[in-house]
């Protein structure tokens, strides 16, 4: 339940958060103090000295042990882990404190619970059998309870009337994992692990509900504070881990069958230190020669890897056959487990060893004789290379061997990986085309000791892999060149674990003829600080009740939907692969509206940069800025650059409405220009876009609410997502669909070509709408949105119908410098007879005109920055502008006048009354015929 649009509900959690004394409310949670004046005791450890304080005068805490912190509401949940959320917390606030929530409005229903939260309240109604089973696996109580007061086990007592006990599908008495989503912690799954599996027909365990792209944990609270993270397979092998005598900032893993290793988005591991603990045990399968569990790890360890997640696997390879980790819990006991956990693989190449007894189903790839015989002496630690220089086996008084190994520092850090990857061309990427021009080049991974546990990656083409100078610069020292050369050879095999092609691109692109949602850790670019401006980019992650919050919060901030048009465009923009095409955005503000704090909330919500004018005055930084992305970027306060600058910055917007790519530098450096820009600034000079560019406009009349500080985020990874899963021709359909409308609707004739542009942009907006509100499951008429960019899209084609064409813009510069009398072709103006009565023409040669533009020094920049440079161009825009007076129903485009005396063919008559009718004013000078000046 969101509070920050509910104003009751808003009013309510203040009221708790500012009237609630923590000290009070710490008595009542039983938090030990140790002086009547001092700090409580942590309610989750035992802590030597105490570790929780109250400051603020009562309002707010921190536990500094646990470095967590807040309200009142925040520390109810950290002290009762079986409040599942800050609504419940509230709730049991309200009661203690006499302030009862506010009644529900009237016409609201109670929402329906799914049927794996059925399942799952069933199950937590009586959980002690559980604790009890759990007991009998070697599982300590106090972690069972845990458990079940986070929500997360539970004992399942239904069976079915109609099928025979000792059949599968009877059901029977099971402990029930409780699986939750990560983003919205609500119930997916519900995994049975049944007591007796004979009554269940020998089925020992069953999923009701989702079984890919979820994994279990006890806490998702600890998981996400946990430093270290341990995966594993099945719950209890994750409560076992639990047992373990660990430190503080540990947490386990399920990911409930190695079927879901590449199912589950494994984002919220980054920055965190993981270690593989799957059954790398199992029984060697005869069909593939591999073990399933340790082919599961090895698969784990490739996709950890490309997402820059750092990772190694526990030794497991001196277990018995078969065995697990609850096996060794049950059998051994926690200390013996503990000490096992903490084992970690030294090899390379991870889940490959190079020697012992048990190698049968552990050959990950094939290496040549000459390559195993020295692999063995490369030995990784987390983020640092051993090498082993000496090996000796020497005979004791018995007559027995006891091998010693000499280690001698390799390098710096640990190489994760090597991988071949295929760039797809950028043809490929921005249409779906079959790829006909890929490159080769080659993604490495490395954990250094600086950046902790997150990987550090680049790309290095061929000539790179065995350049010691580039590896030193990137990743760190090497102690012996030539040992770390042989190891590069010996990775060099291994090229192909982790080879896949990719696209280079973040947002939404075709990736083998399928659009695919993509992100900064997606992408292998050579040089990313200068191809993308979000090379680094995460996406922001939530829920879709996230996204109803933040397009409400934007619908009321600025009536009319002049902020969420904002919002809207900004999250149309991945549309363009599939479109072909997507409008820049032009914020006009009143002084004083709120534009500023409304950039700001945009860049919040939707994570995406704005550059200032200083950021754009170079060439390379304008288009690094635009490349390689589909997310939107702003500019503001442009406008005061150099001409010559705004005059390129011209020509890239023209180019980004749709796709421009070109290479740059002796290197040849590739860039994808694409992004769609937000041109923010006091004054946008936006006059050449006028058909590439969609606008909305704030004013103090319109303001609304004030966007709260609180407003999460919008899940821009999940509406990517969603939008790769819709079929493009759907998305092509209802763009032709909200053009019907914008045809139907619009004030513009059919035959004003630029006019349909701009209807076919705002339809872009429209169809970014109407995906969005079925994104968020609200209704599309919400706020009146398609009307409001209705009405925008009308009084931006009225107030620009007169500076649209590129004809216009050359009579401005005309006009003005007749008016300057810089002018020195042939031209006069007269008085004429013409279809609709007598008028005022001027007679001028569209050549000329071309002529002078393109001569005259002081308008070279401007001529520059025409789009049309050619008179026949010139003039057939003139005629088919309508401007060229009619005489007898036909233009007056060929017309012999006398001019200081001189007959002057080819003229052509513009008529003025025509020509101030789409703003462009003439001061007629007197017509003097008789001598030149």
């Amino acid at each position: 339940m969101q509070t920050q649009h509910n104003p009751a509900m808003r009013d309510w959690f203040d009221q708790l958060k500012g009237g609630i004394d923590l000290h009070d409310l710490a008595e009542r949670l039983d938090l030990r103090r140790t002086a009547a004046n001092g700090n409580y005791h942590s309610p989750h450890h035992a802590d030597s000295s105490p570790s929780l304080s109250i400051f603020e005068k009562g309002r707010a805490w921190k536990d500094w042990s646990q470095d967590v912190g807040g309200s009142c509401i925040d520390l109810v949940l950290h002290c009762r882990p079986e409040m599942e959320t800050p609504l419940e917390a509230a709730k049991l606030l309200g009661e203690w404190y006499g302030i009862p929530a506010p009644m529900p409005a009237q016409n609201s229903l109670p929402a329906r619970k799914s049927t794996e939260e059925y399942i799952a309240d069933r199950c937590r109604a009586n959980p002690e059998p559980a604790v009890a089973y759990l007991a009998s696996r070697g599982i300590a109580e106090a972690v069972s309870r845990r458990a079940i007061q986070t929500g997360a086990l539970g004992w399942n007592t239904w069976s079915s009337n109609k099928v025979p006990a000792g059949e599968p599908g009877h059901g029977g008495p099971a402990a029930a994992f409780i699986v939750r989503a990560a983003a919205s912690a609500s119930v997916v799954a519900v995994d049975l692990r049944y007591a007796d599996a004979t009554l269940n027909g020998n089925v020992k365990t069953q999923c009701q509900g989702e079984k890919l792209g979820h994994g279990w944990t006890s806490d998702w609270r600890r998981l996400q504070r946990a430093r270290t993270v341990y995966i594993v397979e099945s719950p209890i092998n994750a409560l076992s881990v639990e047992c373990c005598h660990l430190p503080e900032g540990c947490a386990a893993f399920a990911i409930r069958g190695t079927a879901n290793v590449d199912k589950i988005d494994w984002s919220f591991l980054r920055d965190k230190r993981v270690l593989i603990a799957l059954d790398h045990t199992d029984a060697v399968n005869e069909r593939t020669g591999q073990r399933p569990g340790l082919a599961a790890a090895w698969k784990l360890s490739e996709v950890l890897t490309a997402a820059g997640i750092g990772s190694m696997l526990v030794d497991m390879q001196n277990w018995e056959e078969g065995e697990d980790i609850n096996d060794v819990l049950k059998a051994y006991g926690a200390s013996e487990l503990t000490a096992r956990m903490g084992a970690l693989e030294p090899w390379l190449i991870p889940g490959m060893p190079g020697g012992g007894e048990r190698l049968k189903g552990t050959r990950r790839i094939f290496l040549p004789l000459h390559d195993f015989s020295v692999y063995w002496r490369f030995r990784v630690k987390e983020d640092f290379t051993h090498y082993v220089g000496k090996y000796k086996e020497p005979e004791d008084d018995d007559g027995e061997t006891s091998p010693t190994e000499e280690l001698a520092d390799l390098c710096s850090f640990r190489v994760a990986g090597i991988s071949r990857l295929r760039i797809q061309s950028h043809l490929a990427t921005i249409n779906g085309t079959p790829d006909t021009q890929p490159e080769t080049v080659f993604g490495i991974s490395a954990q250094v000791p600086r950046f902790g546990a997150a990987l550090q990656r680049e790309v290095a083409s061929n000539d790179r892999l065995y350049n010691l100078e580039w590896w030193r610069g990137k990743f760190g020292h090497i102690w012996m060149p030539a040992q770390f050369a042989r190891m590069v050879n010996v990775l060099e095999r291994a090229a192909e674990l982790g080879a896949r092609d990719v696209v280079n691109f973040v947002g939404v692109a075709w990736r083998d003829g399928e659009l695919a949602a993509m992100e900064g850790s997606d992408c292998y670019f050579l040089e990313p600080h200068k191809q993308c401006l979000y090379h680094n980019m995460a996406f922001p992650r939530g829920s879709r009740q996230n996204a109803r919050a933040v397009i409400a919060a934007y619908q009321s901030t600025f009536h009319s939907n002049a902020a969420a048009i904002a919002l809207v465009w900004g999250l149309g923009a991945h549309l363009k692969t599939v479109l072909g095409f997507y409008p820049h955005l032009q914020m006009q503000a009143e002084k004083g509206s709120g534009k500023s704090k409304l950039l700001e909330s945009l860049q919040t919500t939707l994570a995406f940069q704005v550059l200032s004018g200083q950021m754009l005055k170079t060439d390379h930084r304008r288009r690094a800025s635009v490349s390689w992305t589909s997310h939107p970027v702003g500019w503001d306060e442009f406008s005061k650059l150099p001409k010559m600058v705004l005059s390129d910055i011209d020509g890239l917007l023209q180019s980004t409405y749709r796709f421009e790519f070109t290479r740059v530098g002796a290197a040849l450096t590739p860039y994808l220009m694409c992004a769609p820009v937000l041109l923010a600034g006091e004054e946008v000079d936006v006059e050449s876009l006028q058909s590439k560019i969609c606008r909305t406009s704030l004013s103090v009349a319109k303001q609304g609410d004030i966007i709260p500080h609180t407003l999460p985020q919008f899940p821009v990874w999940e509406w990517l997502q969603f939008i790769a899963q819709i079929d493009p021709a759907r998305i092509r359909d209802l763009h032709a669909a909200f053009l019907d409308v914008c045809k139907k609707r619009s004030r513009a004739e059919a035959s004003d070509a630029t006019a349909r542009r701009m209807m076919e942009n705002y339809a872009a907006i429209m169809t970014a709408w109407a995906l969005l509100a079925e994104f968020a499951e609200i209704d599309v008429d919400q706020g009146a949105f398609v009307d409001d960019a209705l009405a925008e899209m009308n009084a931006h084609i009225a107030e620009t119908n007169g500076s649209r064409q590129p004809w216009v813009w050359i009579m401005e510069i005309l006009l003005s410098e007749l008016d300057a009398g810089r002018y020195q072709y042939p031209f006069t103006w007269d008085t004429i007879q013409t279809d609709s009565g007598r008028e005022m023409a001027l007679f001028l040669r569209p050549s000329h005109v071309m002529d002078h533009l393109s001569t005259a020094p002081h308008l070279r920049p401007k001529f520059d920055g025409l789009p049309i440079k050619t008179a026949r161009v010139f003039k057939q825009q003139l005629l088919q502008s309508g401007v060229v007076a009619v005489h007898g129903g036909k233009q007056m485009d060929d017309v012999e006048k006398r001019i200081f005396n001189r007959r002057h063919g080819h003229m052509t008559a513009l008529s003025l009354a025509k020509l101030e009718k789409l703003g462009l004013y003439a001061a007629p000078a007197p017509s003097d015929h008789s001598t030149p000046p």
